[in-house]
């Protein structure tokens, strides 16, 4: 992207409307038209977050959006039973909570980084497992190997051996 600086002279109409909506007159010396929109101009286009195949989130989101079960009684139980405390907002799954906000949804990539990201990042002060796991939930995230995952961290930062 590039910006290119118009010279006032060449750019009279937004001058004299800047200078309109900066004074308390009515007045100005330019016919001014205005045109309301009561739509955007821009088309908004539906998007739509794109999960992969195998994460431990697909089963959950196939049942809440289309009620589709695993053919495995066992597994559809399981499926029923756990997507009772998710649900999804625009496209996007979320964990519910007694006491605590909705939960974001991650796949291992995304939380692998965010792990990282509070433990030794920017502002990570290498904190242990428990304390790891009690600041993702309080940042917002969700994920259902989160204690697992948090212990692996720990054990292979040098600073906190």
């Amino acid at each position: 992207m590039e910006f290119m600086q118009i010279p006032r002279s060449q750019n009279m109409g937004a001058d004299e409307v800047s200078k309109l909506a900066s004074s308390r007159k009515k007045e100005s010396s330019m016919d001014l038209t205005m045109e309301i929109r009561k739509h955007p101009n821009i088309e908004e286009v539906s998007t739509f977050a794109i999960q992969s195949a195998n994460s431990w989130m697909t089963p959950i989101m196939s049942f809440l959006q289309d009620r589709h079960l695993p053919q495995n009684t066992k597994e559809a139980k399981k499926v029923r039973k756990r997507a009772a405390r998710f649900t999804i907002l625009n496209d996007t799954l979320y964990k519910r909570g007694f006491s605590m906000p909705y939960l974001k949804c991650v796949d291992e990539e995304e939380a692998r980084y965010i792990l990282e990201e509070i433990h030794g990042g920017v502002c990570g002060n290498h904190v242990g497992p428990r304390s790891l796991v009690n600041k993702v939930i309080w940042t917002g995230y969700f994920w259902p190997t989160m204690q697992v995952d948090a212990v692996e961290i720990v054990k292979k930062c040098d600073k906190c051996q």
